[in-house]
């Protein structure tokens, strides 16, 4: 498949039923303003574009959320 656009990434994400599970979880958690980010996107990308067969292993998948209404820093 062809990557140029970002329906390209949001059509090949729908298609895989694990990142669509992932997505799901994270759902659950009901944080204000969140996104699935980093490794989870790239790697979905770098595995199509050079035809891997199988999903390169992920340590963890970053979850980012902004919440306005907690701007406390917990150090």
């Amino acid at each position: 498949m062809s990557i140029k656009t970002k329906e390209d990434i949001i059509i090949l994400i729908k298609e895989d039923e694990w990142m669509m599970s992932v997505l799901a979880a994270v759902k659950t958690l009901d944080l204000p303003d969140y996104w699935v980010c980093a490794g989870f996107v790239r790697s979905k990308i770098w595995d199509v574009l050079h035809q891997f067969t199988g999903r390169t292993p992920l340590s963890d998948i970053d979850v980012i959320y902004f919440d306005k209404n907690n701007l406390e820093c917990i150090l």
